[in-house]
């Protein structure tokens, strides 16, 4: 039994040794480059954020998800500007080609905050604001911290609870493990792992559909970043409204909301849009059969026209 198990150990320590020894001596392909950065944005605290900023008529301001950057958004952009509105999106910090984030709240709160400092910048109100999966969950919170700033709310495939009572699951001890500090940093040493785990989550993301050949591309370029590895490690253990004090109530959301949900999402089932739809003041709930979680890719063109339908009358 003793050298059983001190078999078992040792192929236990060469599993662990010699992957990252491999692609040291054989390095795999570079992982390719998000695109070019767009204007970059001064927050209060010195924190810069990348902006893509296009078009021109009234703002619509797009918040991406969990993890993300603004370059998701590509293809809204292009139809949202094509209809006569300023398009506007950006990384979130710790995303794309944003600052890391240099303080501890990586919560849905502090995105609000930083959303709300964008839009100050920007000297925007009544804007539009999209909010996609984690984005929506920013967008509500801010929407409720300051509704001056925010004349509509998009919420795209959103985040957040689907009955009164629900509550982020806490993590496992097994997930915290998978994404502790050593464990992220032995992936990143082997690279095919981190490959074939972004490749099984898009699959999820979108519920087995075709994808852009962009699509992974860009992925592996946001992840390639060890800030952007941490914060979406953070983001994830850091949505637990107890410990947020930026907890949100979807009642007390004054303005208009447009939710746009797909009905096959398997990462935000569309049970909580239909809840929001129900709790928020003055909602309208559009709902997309067979729709992924990844509506701004694959039905851009059909969630411009709604965006920027809902959007008229908007001063800025």
């Amino acid at each position: 039994m003793k050298r059983l198990l001190a078999f078992v150990g040792v192929l236990v320590l060469a599993a662990i040794a010699v992957p990252p020894l491999y692609f040291a001596v054989f390095p795999a392909e570079a992982p390719p480059e998000l695109p070019p950065p767009g204007r970059r944005l001064m927050l209060p605290g010195g924190v810069g954020v990348n902006v893509l900023d296009t078009g021109r008529g009234p703002a619509v301001v797009m918040v991406h998800g969990l993890p993300g950057s603004a370059y998701e958004w590509r293809e809204t952009i292009r139809e949202v500007a094509a209809r006569g509105r300023r398009a506007i999106a950006y990384d979130r910090v710790g995303y794309g080609h944003s600052d890391a984030r240099r303080e501890g709240r990586h919560t849905p709160a502090a995105n609000a905050d930083e959303l709300l400092a964008v839009l100050e910048e920007l000297n925007l109100r009544d804007a539009t604001v999209a909010g996609w999966s984690y984005g929506g969950v920013t967008g509500m919170i801010a929407a409720q911290k300051d509704p001056s700033r925010i004349g509509r709310l998009v919420l795209v495939g959103t985040g957040g609870p689907d009955s009164p009572d629900a509550k982020p699951p806490e993590p496992s001890a097994a997930m915290r493990a998978f994404y502790s500090d050593p464990v992220l940093r032995w992936r990143v040493m082997v690279p095919p792992l981190g490959v074939n785990l972004m490749k099984v989550l898009s699959a999820m993301a979108f519920s087995d559909q075709p994808q852009p050949d962009w699509w992974l591309e860009g992925l592996r370029a946001n992840f390639a970043r060890w800030d952007t590895l941490v914060t979406y490690r953070e983001e994830m253990f850091g949505l637990d409204p107890d410990a947020d004090p930026g907890a949100f109530d979807p009642s007390q959301i004054s303005v208009p909301t447009l939710l746009l949900h797909g009905d096959d999402d398997r990462l935000a089932p569309v049970a909580i849009a239909r809840y929001l739809a129900s709790v928020i003041p003055n909602a309208e709930l559009v709902e997309y059969p067979g729709g992924s979680h990844m509506l701004p890719v694959t039905h851009a063109d059909a969630l411009a026209e709604r965006i920027t339908g809902f959007g008229d009358g908007a001063r800025r």
